[in-house]
């Protein structure tokens, strides 16, 4: 990505875990530097998801960050006392290296903590669909439509934020009529459903009917990328990395949320 007016943000990247032997949980990490605000310190979280529910282990992730303005940790630190406090429960549940990658947009760089000047680029180029690379389900394409959400956090300011780049032209236009209507005690929120090989959806896998304050009242969703696992005798499992860009201190910030789901 080339240089672009600079703008203060941070974009998290990530490092996928794996599954549990019997695919009943699924963990990944994500991690990088906060923006120029208050604290500029290293962190790193750490979702371990029960794929049958698709509620985190513990009731949340595992997060390690320094918030105070005299913040010292560093990302190498913050990452060592995440993967610390995991150990015993990815352990517990032999979570390792297991599933394979199905789909995957490269231009969401998931690999990468992208510099601050290239994040509300990155969000403006964000697929809302993905095509399997090789998948022996029905399964054809990962669709993710913004939606209104309940929210208890006033988000109207980031629907100021998140309306349309001209350049985006109408498929831009076509989406964000979805979100016309009044948007009081309303957030950003998104549907992934799944279709088949004859273009139809025939599962939704996830729909927000809230968005919790922990988003940041979002700006945009995208997709980033899919894993299946297929254990021995049982269905497969999928989990669809969403991108969640949301106003930082001073500029777009980029998270990542994990789906999980059987595949049928």
């Amino acid at each position: 990505m080339t240089v672009s007016a600079a703008r203060a943000g941070d974009a998290a990247a990530r490092r996928i875990i794996g599954f549990s032997p019997d695919g009943n949980y699924f963990a990944f990490e994500q991690f990088g530097t906060l923006d120029a605000g208050a604290s500029d310190s290293g962190y790193s979280e750490i979702e371990i998801i029960d794929t049958r529910t698709d509620e985190f282990v513990g009731g949340k992730p595992i997060l390690i960050v320094d918030l105070s303005e005299q913040a010292t940790m560093t990302l190498e630190q913050a990452r060592a006392q995440a993967a610390e406090q995991a150990e015993p429960i990815l352990a517990q549940y032999a979570i390792a290296a297991r599933g394979e990658r199905t789909a995957s947009d490269r231009f969401s760089f998931p690999d990468d903590i992208v510099e601050y000047n290239d994040i509300f680029r990155l969000e403006q180029a964000g697929e809302k669909w993905l095509s399997s690379l090789y998948d022996e389900t029905e399964i054809s394409t990962i669709q993710l439509d913004e939606i209104l959400a309940d929210s208890k956090t006033d988000c109207s300011a980031s629907f100021d934020d998140a309306k349309p780049d001209d350049q985006q032209g109408d498929k831009a236009l076509q989406g964000d009529k979805a979100l016309l209507g009044d948007k009081t005690g309303k957030a950003l929120g998104f549907r992934l459903s799944l279709q088949g090989q004859d273009g139809k959806p025939f599962k939704v896998l996830h729909e927000d009917k809230t968005v919790p304050g922990s988003r940041n009242c979002p700006t945009s969703y995208s997709l980033s990328e899919s894993y299946k696992y297929a254990p021995p005798g049982k269905p497969a499992v999928l989990a669809v990395l969403v991108q969640r860009f949301s106003q930082g201190f001073e500029g777009r910030d980029r998270r990542f949320i994990a789906v999980t789901g059987y595949a049928r």
